[in-house]
């Protein structure tokens, strides 16, 4: 591969990574994760995908879609977020078919724990959720899933980073 295009794939990298960060700070904070977090991890696999081919594009857009229409269903029943929704079909981009059992369980677990972790008195921690978000789908506490979704997206990336 070119120095180039290994250069832009490294940033893409970074980029994705930064953005899950942000994203996993602002639904801490704020229980809500704002669009440019997931456009940022989408169109930094974009400029991955350049250096990757365009069959390693085409397998993440599936991929995406398919996370996109299940989270659709899981936000329709309000099991999930629309931003977590988002946020997990941004990182299904970047998650290549063998991989895609690791980033769910990856995922999983991180939210396992978060969860028990939400349980405890840890979650005093946190500042309280927003009155409309616990009026709105009947939660005491709702959990800031993108740490979870960060987890596993960092993950992938560094599965990607290391081949």
């Amino acid at each position: 591969m070119p120095p180039l295009l290994a250069t832009l794939q490294l940033f893409a990298l970074a980029l994705a990574a930064g953005a899950l960060a942000a994203a996993a700070v602002a639904d801490l904070r704020f229980y809500q994760i704002p669009n440019r977090h997931a456009v940022a991890v989408a169109l930094a696999f974009a400029l991955f995908a350049l250096g990757a081919g365009l069959h390693e594009a085409l397998s993440g857009l599936a991929i995406g879609a398919a996370v996109f229409a299940l989270g659709a269903i899981l936000f329709a029943k309000s099991w999930l977020g629309g931003g977590d929704v988002k946020l997990l079909a941004a990182v299904a981009l970047w998650t290549p078919p063998p991989l895609l059992a690791g980033f769910a369980l990856a995922t999983s677990l991180a939210g396992a724990g978060l969860s028990i972790a939400m349980l405890t008195p840890l979650r005093r921690c946190l500042p309280p959720p927003p009155a409309a978000l616990a009026h709105e789908r009947g939660l005491r506490q709702p959990v800031p899933f993108a740490l979870a979704i960060t987890a596993g997206g960092l993950f992938i990336l560094l599965k990607r980073l290391t081949g």
